[in-house]
């Protein structure tokens, strides 16, 4: 939970609001179930219900025939309505009671892991954006965090932690959970594991509208977070006109250590390696390889001894993991050094026909083959050392692959194994991970191109010299694709800033820095659009665009 979770929920329980929110949230399932939603909805319907009519049980008075919000309206409860408008101006007084409705529903605020204070929805003068769209008790990341989702699961799921301080979302689960992966549907587990979640249904009071948006004009339940920042009341909207901003790129900046993305291997929790200052060097130092397989000259090698027999490269590359999503931060650029896998294939001599190396990890991480050919073409090292240091036991010591152009879904950790297969034609790049998982929802390729902010959380608040002059760096990357231009748009994509990138090397990530100055206090929306060439020279864009929210005060 979020620091305030307790605050929200007795927020919640204001008796006054509480009664208007269960009427609207009423109305709004009945409409849903009218357009022939899921079952769940009749579900929500029949609780929503329950908790209208307890509300209204305290509300009424004595008196038969009186409504059950007679009595908060403050109007008179006997009579015609048109013989009681005199009394209006004693108690119906807008400014007054908009100015209390937004003090009382001000959005939350919190300070993040991070350090970052953050304010995931943005104020307005009526808090339109609490009141009607309960927009603080809605979407994945304001109950949870996903790391502490993912670790309080009743079974085993790999874990990602960014280095990056933005906040990780629903929207990196969308390409291992798709039909093009693992087929294990998200929505699945998802629905199941919160409506039988005593605290999501009791504690946080949840319902369907908590995670989805019901589109009035299809019906359909939409993800509450691809639609929210278009539902918002209070974002201050710039033309690109009037838009006053330095935008630059690079293909060189290295990612700081402590920004680092870490993944979990397979192996029981202890055995894993996550001291990044205990390094035991005699791992690296007895550490065996074997290369084996469809070969003429198999061996084992200790790392010490490949490195002498092979030598050592050192090159920057980039890391861009396979289910990297829309806007998030499971990415990274290092320098780093190892032995080149060029010179392993020529020892070991393929047998004919030969035609793919599977590496293969001590924890049996064995879904990262790839041709000869490709590792050839985009000079795979089998990395000992990341910016000038050894491996750290976060990255995969004592040795990893990498890959340019491949996705950290490839780049398997503490590989145990070289194996040379001999594959059919057809099955040859079925493990070569090159962000081209779809979205069950559009049957469209997820995140590539994909772009994102990375020194700052959505929502984040700035003040001070940080208001003057907004600063974010960000990153746009499509793997094996250069990346052609990026878009940014500060009025919801109605105009937009191009950013063009000519002469793009696909081996590295595009970094850019944008210098922003607000024209007032408020919250602001970036859209970013990026587009990518694919081999056959069309342009990609990404079907989503990346939105980033943050406040100056």
């Amino acid at each position: 939970m979020k620091e305030n979770a307790g605050e929200r929920s007795t927020a919640r329980s204001k008796s006054k609001v509480k009664s208007i929110i269960v009427l609207l949230s009423v109305a709004l399932v009945v409409s849903a179930a009218i357009w022939g939603c899921s079952p769940q909805a009749s579900t929500a319907e029949t609780k929503s219900t329950d908790a209208a009519n307890e509300s209204a049980k305290s509300a009424k008075s004595d008196e038969a025939g009186v409504d059950e919000l007679s009595a908060f309206s403050g109007f008179p409860t006997t009579g015609r309505f048109v013989d009681g408008v005199a009394s209006l101006p004693d108690f119906y007084k807008n400014s007054e009671k908009n100015e209390a409705n937004a003090k009382a529903e001000a959005p939350r605020r919190y300070t993040d892991r991070n350090g970052f204070l953050v304010q995931p929805v943005p104020s307005d003068p009526v808090s339109w954006n609490n009141t009607y769209l309960d927009a603080d008790n809605r979407g994945c990341t304001s109950c949870h965090t996903l790391e502490n989702a993912l670790m309080s699961l009743p079974t085993y799921h790999r874990l990602i932690f960014f280095g990056y301080p933005t906040e990780q979302s629903y929207q990196n689960c969308v390409a291992c959970h798709s039909d093009s992966y693992s087929g294990i549907k998200l929505a699945d587990i998802i629905h199941t594991t919160h409506m039988t979640s005593t605290m999501f249904n009791d504690d946080d009071e949840g319902t369907c509208q908590s995670c989805h948006y019901i589109n009035p004009n299809t019906g359909e339940f939409d993800r509450w977070d691809e639609v929210k920042y278009n539902l918002y009341k209070g974002i201050t909207d710039v033309a690109s006109d009037d838009l006053e901003a330095d935008i630059s790129y690079d293909q060189t900046t290295i990612t700081p250590a402590e920004n680092r993305i870490f993944k979990t291997v397979k192996d029981e929790p202890s055995e894993w390696l996550t001291d990044d200052s205990v390094v035991d060097e005699s791992i690296f130092e007895n550490w065996v390889i074997s290369i084996d397989g469809d070969c003429e000259n198999p061996a084992e090698m200790t790392l010490p001894e490949m490195e002498e027999q092979f030598g050592t490269v050192k090159q920057v590359m980039k890391m861009d993991c396979t289910i990297n999503g829309v806007g998030q931060a499971t990415i990274m650029q290092s320098e780093v050094e190892g032995i080149p896998l060029s010179a392993i294939i020529d020892y070991a001599k393929p047998k004919a026909g030969a035609n793919t190396v599977s590496p293969i990890g001590s924890d049996g991480y064995d879904y990262a083959q790839m041709s000869i050919d490709w590792l050839l073409e985009n000079d795979a090292v089998i990395v000992t050392k990341m910016d000038g240091e050894r491996l750290p036991n976060t990255q995969g010591y004592p040795c990893m692959i990498w890959v340019n152009k491949t996705s950290g879904g490839n780049f398997t950790k503490r590989i145990s194994n070289l194996t040379f297969m001999t594959k059919a034609e057809e099955d040859l790049d079925n493990q070569l991970y090159i962000g081209q998982f779809t979205d069950d929802k559009t049957g469209e390729i997820y995140s590539k191109p994909n772009s994102g902010v990375l020194n700052y959380p959505t929502g984040v608040v700035l003040s001070g010299d940080e208001a003057k002059t907004v600063h974010l760096e960000g990153f746009a990357d499509a793997w094996d694709e250069p990346i052609e231009k990026i878009e940014y748009s500060f009025d919801h994509g109605e105009t937009w800033t191009v950013l063009d990138t000519p002469n793009n090397n696909a081996d590295y990530w595009t970094y850019w820095r944008m210098d922003f100055t607000p024209p007032a206090a408020g919250a602001y929306l970036l859209d970013i659009r990026t587009t990518s060439i694919t081999p056959d020279g069309a342009e990609r864009v990404c079907q989503y665009d990346t939105q980033f929210m943050f406040t100056v005060e």
